[in-house]
């Protein structure tokens, strides 16, 4: 499909330029310049925010730091799988109402 544009469109042109004995076809060279031209033009650029740099930075961070405990986490299993563990229902219910202050 053609685009016109100002009245005339590609074929127009080249059937205007051999009726006026013009070459209408592309040297090797053309053809080269143009296709360097097209793949610059075509070059994709990513700017990436400051924001999302510290997030990836933080991210990065957390996979490298250990911040659990796992001797802690294994003895907690432990204790839940044998029954020994004793849940303390008046410290969960008073740290539930403590959060709930927060909202």
């Amino acid at each position: 499909m053609a685009m016109e544009i100002n009245g005339l469109n590609s074929n127009q042109v080249n059937s205007n330029k051999a009726r006026g004995g013009q070459k209408v076809g592309v040297s090797e060279a053309d053809a080269k310049k143009t296709t360097a031209q097209t793949e610059t033009a075509n070059a994709e650029t990513v700017k990436i925010s400051p924001e999302a740099q510290a997030l990836n930075r933080v991210s990065q961070q957390m996979e490298t730091d250990a911040p659990v405990n796992q001797d802690k986490v294994e003895a907690l299993k432990a204790a839940l799988a044998d029954g020994s563990y004793k849940i303390n229902a008046q410290s969960i219910a008073r740290k539930m109402l403590e959060s709930d202050s927060l909202f």
